[in-house]
């Protein structure tokens, strides 16, 4: 087994300082200004963030000084995150397990595309939603993870990328395990890391954050990130979507205007299941909901991925004919190609793996 960062389970001698066994600080959690207070200054601190950026790790990075690295293992540590398994799909999507250091465990799946690399993380272990149509949802929530472990994901996407000569990591999106509003607090910390251009640097229209919008509060209270949504709104009518969604508490309705109140553009998907929410006045009544909104709407189609036992994904008539009455009411609305079924890496089917370990 290896860590996010490459090592192997046994660690090089400068992680066996006795420094290292004491209670330190995630290092990945870190924003520039507290890393700066440890390690001495805003210099020294942008050093670790660039080896970080690079795919290596600042504890045996060569280009940092020793007095650097003995600071660092002296105040921090790695995120644990163990890679245990890595599965890769024909199209070259990569699906990471990792174990935590409770014994928990997420996925990450990062997808490759001509030119860059977009990270899929979790933000918790399995989920409380119930999504009938997710195969997370049959663990239950497990825990939230910290800003270290989201931010960890990326980091170790960036070495993964790396090493396996796929095209850099330039996008994230929180559609991993779990719901990103039921871990918000450690969500805004990774985020603020991820965007800061002392940290990772990565633009704030390149990261989604994916959400079934838990209440307009928890809706609201995202105003201030500045990372485009995306509501998993899958049904207009409420009692269909609480049977979608079975903790559902607030009407469509209600959420609307938060998100509206909100503003800026927002993604809304819908996951496609065949028989039960693809029918033509199904397309009707969303387009029609979705009239209220001043800022841009782009509505994804993402016909179920393979998992739960009874349900079907929509067939491609059904989906094409679902999408072309969604844009003849004049909204953008495209249909997702599922990246990496083929090892369970697609929307809904993380969180439940068998296998080998490495």
């Amino acid at each position: 087994m290896e860590t996010a960062n490459g090592r192997r389970a046994t660690h090089g001698s400068i992680l066996k300082n006795p420094g290292y066994d004491r209670l330190v600080v995630e290092l990945e959690g870190l924003t520039p200004e507290q890393l700066a207070d440890i390690v001495g200054g805003t210099g020294r601190a942008r050093g670790v963030w660039r080896s970080l950026v690079r795919g290596d790790d600042p504890f045996e990075d060569a280009d940092l000084s020793t007095s650097l690295r003995l600071r660092l293992l002296e105040e921090t540590r790695r995120a644990h995150l163990m890679v245990e398994r890595r599965d890769v799909a024909q199209c070259g999507t990569t699906k990471l397990r990792y174990g935590l250091v409770d014994g928990k465990r997420i996925e990450t799946v990062l997808i490759p595309s001509q030119r860059r690399t977009a990270v899929c993380v979790s933000t918790q272990t399995g989920c409380a939603r119930g999504c009938i149509f997710c195969l997370t949802a049959t663990m239950g929530l497990e825990r939230g993870l910290t800003p270290a472990e989201i931010v960890g994901q990326v980091t170790g996407a960036i070495r993964e990328a790396r090493q396996s000569d796929l095209p850099p990591v330039r996008n994230v999106v929180f559609m991993g395990m779990g719901e990103p509003l039921d871990n918000l607090e450690a969500v805004e910390k990774s985020i603020a890391v991820l965007c800061s251009p002392r940290a990772l640097g990565l633009g704030p229209s390149h990261i989604t954050l994916s959400t079934v919008g838990t209440s307009p509060e928890s809706i609201l209270a995202t105003r201030d990130l500045p990372v485009r949504l995306a509501w998993s709104l899958h049904a207009v009518d409420d009692g269909l979507r609480q049977k979608l969604i079975p903790t559902a508490r607030h009407s469509t309705v209600e959420l609307r205007r938060a998100f509206i109140e909100r503003g800026s553009s927002l993604f809304v998907e819908v996951t496609l299941i065949d028989g039960v929410n693809d029918e033509p006045h199904h397309a009707d009544e969303l387009a029609e909901f979705l009239k209220p909104f001043t800022a841009p709407v782009r509505v994804n189609l993402l016909p179920m991925n393979a998992g739960r036992e009874g349900l079907e994904p929509s067939s491609e008539p059904r989906a094409i004919a679902f999408r072309q009455r969604v844009r003849n009411r004049g909204f953008f609305c495209a249909i997702r190609r599922p990246r990496g079924s083929d090892v369970s890496a697609a929307c809904g089917q993380l969180g439940n793996s068998s296998g080998a370990d490495l």
